[in-house]
Order: C-alpha cells, then sequence, then structure tokens
C-alpha cells in the first residue's frame, strides 16, 4: 500500500475534521435549537392568553353588563356558531378550521371533538386539534381562529419540537441525514358557543375522531 503524502494526510485530516463539525450541527446542536425555539414561541403565546384573561377579569362586570343587553337571537350570526345543532355547529367548525389551517400552510393531522366548558344560556361546541407546521404557520393559524366570526376561543394550546425527535431517533437507524419535518407539533382545544341551552350533548358520550 503506497503511504499518502503530507499534503493528502493533511487534506483527509482538514475534512475529517469538517465531517466531526457537520454532525456535531446536525445532531447536536440543531436540536437543542429547535426544542428551545419551540418553548420560546409556546411562552409567548401563553403569556398573550394569560393578558386577555386578566383583561377578561379586570372588565367582567363592565362585559356582564354588556352581555344582559345583547338579544341571542339577533346577534347569534356574528357571536355565535351557525346550526341549530351542536353536531351541525361542530362540522361547520370543523370545515373552517381545516380550510384556515391550509392557507396557514400548515398540516392539519387530525381533528376531534371534546367536551368544554359552557357559560350560561349557552352551548359549548369544542374541537382539539393537532396540527404541524412552523413558527410562522402557527402564528398566522391563531391570529385566524381568534379574528373570526362567529368567535372561537382558544381553550388550550400544546407545542413540542418534533424535528428533534424524528432526527435523533433516525439518526441511530441511518448515516444518511433525515429528511426536513415541520419543527412544531401543535396540539389546539378550541372553542365556539350556540346561542341558547342544549339538552343535547355537542360531544357524546365517545369521541370521533376525523
Amino acid at each position: 500500500m503506497t503511504p499518502l503524502s503530507p499534503a493528502m494526510r493533511r487534506f483527509a485530516a482538514v475534512g475529517l475534521l469538517l465531517l466531526v463539525v457537520l454532525a456535531s450541527v446536525l445532531y447536536g446542536i440543531m436540536p437543542v435549537w429547535s426544542y428551545y425555539s419551540g418553548k420560546v414561541v409556546e411562552v409567548g403565546l401563553q403569556s398573550h392568553q394569560i393578558h386577555r384573561y386578566e383583561y377578561l377579569l379586570a372588565n367582567e362586570k363592565s362585559i356582564d353588563g354588556a352581555l344582559e343587553q345583547i338579544e341571542l337571537e339577533n346577534v347569534g350570526g356574528d357571536l355565535f356558531l351557525a346550526g341549530n345543532k351542536p353536531a351541525i355547529a361542530s362540522a361547520n367548525m370543523r370545515e373552517f378550521v381545516t380550510e384556515a389551517v391550509q392557507q396557514s400552510g400548515g398540516q392539519l393531522i387530525s381533528s376531534q371533538d371534546y367536551k368544554p366548558k359552557s357559560i350560561p344560556e349557552t352551548t359549548a361546541v369544542g374541537l382539539q386539534l393537532h396540527v404541524s407546521g412552523e413558527v410562522k404557520q402557527l402564528v398566522e393559524l391563531v391570529h385566524a381562529l381568534e379574528t373570526t366570526r362567529p368567535v372561537i376561543f382558544i381553550d388550550e394550546i400544546t407545542i413540542h419540537s418534533s424535528s428533534s425527535r424524528v432526527r435523533s431517533a433516525r439518526s441511530r437507524r441511518s448515516k444518511k441525514p433525515p429528511p426536513e419535518k415541520n419543527s412544531l407539533d401543535i396540539t389546539l382545544n378550541i372553542v365556539g358557543y350556540l346561542a341558547g341551552s342544549s339538552a343535547e350533548d355537542p360531544m357524546g358520550d365517545s369521541e370521533n375522531g376525523s
């Protein structure tokens, strides 16, 4: 076997060093960065929700007084979900959410009914969404949900970094870098309201996924 020249040995050493640095970035730094980016977004959204709740609590009396002046039959088209039954309202809300996720550029993995708390003289209709996407897409989706009419509220939101889990699992099985995936795995519980209370359980005794 012919020994390598000093120049070739230096070239091989530099190449090996570059491979080590690249592997460290792909499987070490990037997953950690994705994880902390997801946490920063989650803290920001939760802080936004806390400010909204603080505003509602501080203005509870004035809000209650205003609500007492509203005739539910006349304003249902603006504040309340369309449909005269919870099942119909849930289907309408599911259709809107599917379109909103598509327009944001995210991916709706699944949606299922869940039972939120109602408020007096209303019937609550809830959906639990499982969505994947990037930070920009999540912001656009949240904005669409909070500004739509009829009104839809976000009860709870949970965010995980999906890219770090995918990369760490696949890196143990393959030396090739895994394909890019959406970096955020998001679960949202949303709720809208029908005008008037209903004896019908909007979610039934079991949950139906879609």
